[in-house]
């Protein structure tokens, strides 16, 4: 967003600023960052007074029922220095939603904006400069286990190494494998971070008395000690891929393997993921599987997660008619091809991951006839960068989750979706800047809205439903004016726009309309106290509606995209 006020800085730019925060000599265990913290922010950003953007994270938008992502303008009442926290009001949503009035955010959570009430004198470079520093360091520098030990000088131990690490895969010096499987690392232990906190609560409050099975006094207690073994493994690895020697060595032995690979490696190999079954299910798997690839050599996996680990460039993967799963820790694709062979409904692939199902982050991917069962995931799939086609899939989700998304599509990427069908999401599919959709005869389907369009993402659809919503079907966000009697209306209100071209589009029983443009309402207020209904001191609900626990707001941690 243009509004909020951002920084491009260099590691050493970051050293600097670290050390001046950490400038307490001798050694500086986990437990005194945040007071060094608070110390720091007393000194460099305005207790009240400023405006910010709140990106509200994915879990404090399930439990406060509204979609994700969720922005909203806030003013800020008071800064809580020693909770690194911020009483704030609500001055603007930009979605149909409602919020408690008063809640306490992580500052870390807050974007401060560009233009400001020019009637309170503010320091928005150091404030908005300090915040960049707190949110970078607690998302990229902090990991989950440095709490686990605080015997340790936290600042001599971990801060240049972690920095290094960070503008490493920032800037591409780590090939993209070992990038990859440090950012899926990374992913799974705050993740497993999160469910170890929430099972500790759990877990002291057990009866001393509980009778102990298989010498574990309770199912939480044996899942808490196996999110904590596998925390320790991550943590092993991590404390050698964090050492500059350690991973340079990791890199050069792949570069090796890699150079290997390509000279041995000629057409693209087909793998066949069969389970278990009779004979005659195996010899109908395979006279289909002749069909589509009758004078090539095919090769039978193990099972469908440990081939999407070890595929390669162009490899094909067959899926028979049966359940498929996909760990915990979602699934990485790129440059390769899944094929359902037989009933679409059939060929099932199961997401048990909390986040995203299937990351895509190759220069091209093909999806064809399955059916991915995203219920228990936050997101089914993410395309980074490159093409992706969905040829004959279905999509589903869950449709009691306010926060989870179908198909999101970032900036430079593109997806075609042909013969698909996408239901039970809050958001079936969201498009931003600068990426690029074409859907073909789908159905997309009970969802919260099913398409999100930012402005400038280029879109064709032809012979697709979009019926059912909740919501809209379409809903367009926009920093462009339109006459208003185009904000709400059916689907010929996108012959407006010029980025969406369609033909033969339909919708039906979408609750609140086929379509709506909607434009940006989050800019900084500059006359807060000429107008009653802004004043930020003038606040008319009770303490009792106030958002008073910050132990349920996390920090969520973005992918850092190598160049």
């Amino acid at each position: 967003m243009d509004q909020i006020i951002s920084f491009d800085k260099s590691l050493q730019n970051r050293l600097e600023e670290y050390n001046q925060v950490f400038s307490e000599l001798g050694p500086l265990p986990y437990s005194k960052l945040q007071e060094e913290w608070a110390y720091y922010l007393e000194l460099t950003l305005d207790p009240n007074g400023w405006q910010a953007l709140w990106k509200i994270p994915r879990l404090k938008c399930e439990e406060l029922h509204i979609p994700f992502p969720s922005v909203v303008l806030i003013y800020v009442l008071n800064v809580i220095y020693k909770d690194l926290a911020a009483l704030v009001r609500i001055l603007a949503v930009q979605d149909d939603i409602h919020l408690p009035e008063k809640h306490y955010v992580p500052l870390s959570q807050l974007w401060p904006t560009r233009d400001q009430d020019k009637s309170i004198a503010l320091n928005m470079n150091s404030t908005a400069n300090a915040l960049d520093m707190l949110r970078f360091f607690y998302i990229h520098l902090v990991m989950p286990w440095d709490e686990d030990d605080d015997s340790i000088d936290w600042k001599g131990s971990q801060l240049i190494n972690r920095l290094r690490l960070h503008y490493d895969l920032k800037n591409g010096k780590i090939p993209k494998a070992t990038a990859e499987h440090i950012h899926a690392l990374l992913n799974e232990a705050r993740r497993l971070n999160g469910k170890r906190h929430n099972l500790k609560s759990i877990c002291q409050d057990l009866d001393s008395d509980i009778e102990i099975n298989d010498g574990f006094p309770n199912k939480q207690v044996e899942l808490l000690v196996e999110i904590n073994v596998r925390l320790i493994e991550i943590q092993n690895e991590m404390h050698i891929l964090e050492n500059d020697m350690f991973r340079n060595v990791i890199i050069k032995r792949e570069n090796a393997f890699m150079k290997t690979v390509e000279k041995t490696k000629d057409d693209p190999s087909i793998w066949l993921i069969f389970k278990e079954g009779i004979t005659k299910e195996y010899i109908r798997f395979l006279e289909i599987v002749e069909g589509l690839y009758p004078n090539k050599s095919v090769t039978f996996a193990k099972d469908f997660m440990s081939k999407l680990e070890s595929a390669n460039v162009n490899d094909i993967i067959l899926l028979s008619e049966c359940q498929h799963k996909i760990h915990s820790n979602g699934a990485i694709l790129e440059d390769f091809t899944i094929k359902g062979v037989g009933n679409r409904d059939s060929v099932q692939i199961l997401s048990l991951a909390d986040d995203v199902a299937l990351d895509c982050v190759g220069d091209y991917l093909l999806i064809e006839n399955v059916t991915i069962d995203c219920r228990k995931s936050q997101c089914a799939i993410v395309i980074r960068k490159g093409c992706v086609t969905l040829r004959n899939c279905k999509v589903i989700g869950n449709e009691t989750s306010s926060t989870c998304q179908g198909i999101l599509i970032l900036g430079g990427a593109k997806v075609d979706l042909t013969n698909c069908e996408i239901s039970g999401f809050s958001m079936g599919i969201v498009s931003n800047t600068g990426s690029s959709i074409n859907i073909s005869d789908c159905i997309i389907h009970n969802s919260g809205f099913g398409l999100k369009l930012y402005d400038n993402c280029q879109i064709f659809l032809k012979n697709t439903q979009i019926k059912n919503c909740k919501e809209y079907g379409i809903v367009i966000e926009t920093d462009q004016t339109y006459p208003s009697d185009l904000i709400i209306g059916d689907f010929n209100i996108l012959k407006m726009i010029s980025h969406i071209n369609y033909e033969s589009i339909k919708g039906d029983n979408n609750n609140k309309g086929d379509v709506k443009i909607r434009k940006n309402s989050l800019r900084a207020k500059e006359d807060l106290f000429d107008n009653p209904d802004l004043d930020p001191t003038i606040l008319e609900s009770s303490d009792d509606e106030m958002e008073t626990n910050l132990n349920g707001t996390v920090f969520e941690v973005p992918k850092v995209e190598s160049n």
